[in-house]
Protein backbone atom coordinates (compact mmCIF):
# COMPACT_ATOMS: atom_id res chain seq x y z
CA UNK A 1 0.00 0.00 0.00
CA UNK A 2 1.28 3.34 0.28
CA UNK A 3 1.64 5.83 -2.38
CA UNK A 4 -0.15 9.17 -3.70
CA UNK A 5 -4.05 8.60 -3.10
CA UNK A 6 -4.14 5.63 -0.59
CA UNK A 7 -4.22 7.55 2.32
CA UNK A 8 -7.28 6.72 4.87
CA UNK A 9 -9.78 9.01 2.84
CA UNK A 10 -10.37 5.86 0.05
CA UNK A 11 -11.82 3.64 2.67
CA UNK A 12 -14.24 6.59 4.20
CA UNK A 13 -17.72 5.19 2.23
CA UNK A 14 -19.76 4.37 5.52
CA UNK A 15 -19.62 7.99 6.51
CA UNK A 16 -22.26 10.21 5.87
CA UNK A 17 -21.62 13.92 7.42
CA UNK A 18 -19.34 16.18 5.08
CA UNK A 19 -17.49 17.07 8.37
CA UNK A 20 -15.52 13.15 8.17
CA UNK A 21 -14.84 13.70 4.33
CA UNK A 22 -11.98 14.54 2.73
CA UNK A 23 -12.56 17.78 0.68
CA UNK A 24 -11.62 19.87 -2.28
CA UNK A 25 -12.95 24.03 -1.69
CA UNK A 26 -12.54 25.60 -4.95
CA UNK A 27 -12.74 29.08 -2.74
CA UNK A 28 -9.50 27.87 -0.82
CA UNK A 29 -7.61 26.84 -4.19
CA UNK A 30 -8.02 29.64 -5.54
CA UNK A 31 -7.12 32.01 -2.64
CA UNK A 32 -3.84 29.74 -2.32
CA UNK A 33 -2.78 30.44 -5.91
CA UNK A 34 -3.64 26.81 -7.17
CA UNK A 35 -6.16 28.19 -9.72
CA UNK A 36 -4.32 30.19 -11.80
CA UNK A 37 -6.31 31.81 -14.80
CA UNK A 38 -4.38 30.79 -17.97
CA UNK A 39 -1.68 28.77 -16.70
CA UNK A 40 -0.93 25.08 -16.29
CA UNK A 41 -0.63 24.40 -12.15
CA UNK A 42 0.73 20.87 -11.24
CA UNK A 43 1.16 19.39 -7.87
CA UNK A 44 -0.14 17.60 -4.99
CA UNK A 45 -2.53 18.10 -2.24
CA UNK A 46 -2.89 16.18 0.74
CA UNK A 47 -4.52 15.94 3.89
CA UNK A 48 -3.95 15.30 7.86
CA UNK A 49 -5.42 15.03 11.00
CA UNK A 50 -3.85 15.63 14.36
CA UNK A 51 -0.20 15.90 12.75
CA UNK A 52 -0.19 12.36 10.29
CA UNK A 53 -0.87 12.42 7.19
CA UNK A 54 -4.44 10.66 6.24
CA UNK A 55 -4.44 11.30 2.11
CA UNK A 56 -2.95 13.04 -0.71
CA UNK A 57 -3.96 13.41 -4.23
CA UNK A 58 -2.04 14.35 -7.87
CA UNK A 59 -4.04 17.31 -9.22
CA UNK A 60 -3.24 19.58 -12.88
CA UNK A 61 -5.01 22.60 -13.60
CA UNK A 62 -5.71 24.28 -16.94
CA UNK A 63 -8.22 27.69 -17.48
CA UNK A 64 -11.33 25.09 -18.07
CA UNK A 65 -10.73 22.19 -15.54
CA UNK A 66 -9.27 20.57 -12.84
CA UNK A 67 -7.76 16.69 -12.95
CA UNK A 68 -7.07 14.13 -10.23
CA UNK A 69 -5.45 11.30 -10.04
CA UNK A 70 -5.41 9.02 -7.19
CA UNK A 71 -5.75 5.69 -6.45
CA UNK A 72 -8.88 4.26 -5.01
CA UNK A 73 -10.64 0.79 -3.16
CA UNK A 74 -13.53 -0.74 -2.02
CA UNK A 75 -12.62 -2.68 1.07
CA UNK A 76 -11.22 -5.57 0.55
CA UNK A 77 -10.65 -5.19 -3.06
CA UNK A 78 -7.11 -4.23 -4.96
CA UNK A 79 -6.31 -0.75 -5.51
CA UNK A 80 -7.24 0.69 -8.74
CA UNK A 81 -5.82 3.73 -10.35
CA UNK A 82 -8.35 7.00 -11.26
CA UNK A 83 -8.15 10.19 -13.33
CA UNK A 84 -10.93 12.61 -12.58
CA UNK A 85 -11.96 15.05 -14.85
CA UNK A 86 -13.52 17.94 -13.10
CA UNK A 87 -14.96 21.59 -15.49
CA UNK A 88 -15.15 24.85 -14.17
CA UNK A 89 -18.00 27.23 -14.25
CA UNK A 90 -17.61 30.80 -14.07
CA UNK A 91 -20.33 33.51 -12.94
CA UNK A 92 -20.26 37.47 -12.58
CA UNK A 93 -19.48 39.41 -9.17
CA UNK A 94 -22.47 42.27 -8.60
CA UNK A 95 -19.20 44.70 -8.55
CA UNK A 96 -16.55 43.36 -10.93
CA UNK A 97 -14.93 40.30 -11.59
CA UNK A 98 -15.84 36.76 -11.49
CA UNK A 99 -16.70 33.76 -9.12
CA UNK A 100 -15.35 30.01 -10.35
CA UNK A 101 -17.33 26.99 -9.42
CA UNK A 102 -17.02 23.34 -9.53
CA UNK A 103 -19.36 21.66 -11.49
CA UNK A 104 -20.13 18.28 -9.93
CA UNK A 105 -19.36 15.54 -12.87
CA UNK A 106 -22.15 13.85 -11.99
CA UNK A 107 -24.88 15.75 -12.06
CA UNK A 108 -23.18 19.29 -13.50
CA UNK A 109 -24.64 21.41 -10.56
CA UNK A 110 -22.69 24.48 -9.31
CA UNK A 111 -20.53 23.46 -6.55
CA UNK A 112 -17.90 25.29 -4.36
CA UNK A 113 -16.87 21.79 -2.42
CA UNK A 114 -16.70 18.12 -3.92
CA UNK A 115 -16.08 15.60 -1.56
CA UNK A 116 -14.23 12.30 -1.39
CA UNK A 117 -16.91 10.07 -0.08
CA UNK A 118 -16.28 6.98 -3.01
CA UNK A 119 -14.38 6.65 -5.76
CA UNK A 120 -15.13 10.04 -7.36
CA UNK A 121 -14.93 13.25 -5.53
CA UNK A 122 -18.66 14.73 -6.13
CA UNK A 123 -21.06 17.41 -4.58
CA UNK A 124 -22.74 16.15 -1.24
CA UNK A 125 -25.76 15.60 -2.95
CA UNK A 126 -24.65 13.06 -4.91
CA UNK A 127 -22.78 11.69 -2.24
CA UNK A 128 -26.02 11.87 0.38
CA UNK A 129 -24.07 13.32 2.70
CA UNK A 130 -25.49 16.11 5.29
CA UNK A 131 -23.67 18.19 7.80
CA UNK A 132 -23.13 17.42 10.93
CA UNK A 133 -25.32 20.09 12.63
CA UNK A 134 -28.27 18.12 10.79
CA UNK A 135 -28.41 15.40 12.71
CA UNK A 136 -28.25 17.06 15.92
CA UNK A 137 -31.30 17.02 18.43
CA UNK A 138 -32.87 20.16 19.41
CA UNK A 139 -31.33 20.34 22.75
CA UNK A 140 -27.89 20.14 21.01
CA UNK A 141 -28.53 23.01 18.72
CA UNK A 142 -29.27 25.14 21.30
CA UNK A 143 -26.52 24.59 22.96
CA UNK A 144 -24.05 24.79 19.97
CA UNK A 145 -25.67 28.39 19.85
CA UNK A 146 -25.71 29.54 23.47
CA UNK A 147 -21.43 28.24 22.68
CA UNK A 148 -21.30 30.04 19.93
CA UNK A 149 -22.48 33.36 21.50
CA UNK A 150 -20.13 32.81 24.05
CA UNK A 151 -17.08 32.39 21.73
CA UNK A 152 -18.50 35.54 19.76
CA UNK A 153 -18.25 37.41 23.06
CA UNK A 154 -14.52 36.67 24.01
CA UNK A 155 -15.72 33.20 26.48
CA UNK A 156 -15.10 29.43 26.32
CA UNK A 157 -17.01 26.26 25.47
CA UNK A 158 -18.68 25.54 28.96
CA UNK A 159 -21.95 26.46 29.20
CA UNK A 160 -21.41 26.72 33.56
CA UNK A 161 -18.77 29.23 33.24
CA UNK A 162 -19.87 33.10 33.97
CA UNK A 163 -21.18 34.91 30.98
CA UNK A 164 -18.67 36.79 29.45
CA UNK A 165 -18.53 40.77 30.14
CA UNK A 166 -19.41 42.94 27.14
CA UNK A 167 -16.25 43.33 24.49
CA UNK A 168 -14.77 46.89 23.98
CA UNK A 169 -16.37 48.75 21.16
CA UNK A 170 -19.64 46.75 21.15
CA UNK A 171 -23.15 48.21 21.61
CA UNK A 172 -24.63 47.49 25.20
CA UNK A 173 -28.26 46.79 23.27
CA UNK A 174 -26.43 44.45 20.86
CA UNK A 175 -24.61 43.00 24.19
CA UNK A 176 -27.58 42.24 25.94
CA UNK A 177 -29.48 41.10 23.01
CA UNK A 178 -27.02 38.32 22.48
CA UNK A 179 -26.94 37.34 25.93
CA UNK A 180 -30.55 36.84 26.33
CA UNK A 181 -30.21 35.02 23.41
CA UNK A 182 -27.35 32.48 24.61
CA UNK A 183 -29.11 32.39 27.75
CA UNK A 184 -33.14 31.72 26.50
CA UNK A 185 -31.28 28.75 24.40
CA UNK A 186 -29.45 27.04 27.50
CA UNK A 187 -32.66 27.09 29.44
CA UNK A 188 -34.46 25.78 26.45
CA UNK A 189 -31.96 22.91 26.40
CA UNK A 190 -31.93 21.99 29.35
CA UNK A 191 -36.09 22.06 29.81
CA UNK A 192 -36.24 20.01 26.74
CA UNK A 193 -33.45 17.40 28.21
CA UNK A 194 -35.55 17.12 31.55
CA UNK A 195 -38.45 17.03 29.95
CA UNK A 196 -36.80 13.65 28.34
CA UNK A 197 -35.51 12.70 31.54
CA UNK A 198 -38.38 13.01 33.84
CA UNK A 199 -37.69 15.94 35.62
CA UNK A 200 -39.74 19.29 36.07
CA UNK A 201 -37.47 22.52 35.85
Amino acid sequence: MGGRGSGSWCRWDSKTTTESQHRIDIRLQKRWGYLKGGSMSIGTWSWSQNGKQTGSIGYRVDSERLVLNYRHRVRGSEWEAVEQHISFDKTSCNYGGFRLWFLCPRCDRRVAVLYGAGKYFLCRHCHGLTYSSQQESLPDRLMRKSRKIRKQLGGGNSLIDPFPLKPKNMHWATYYRLRDEAECANYASCLIWGKQLGINL
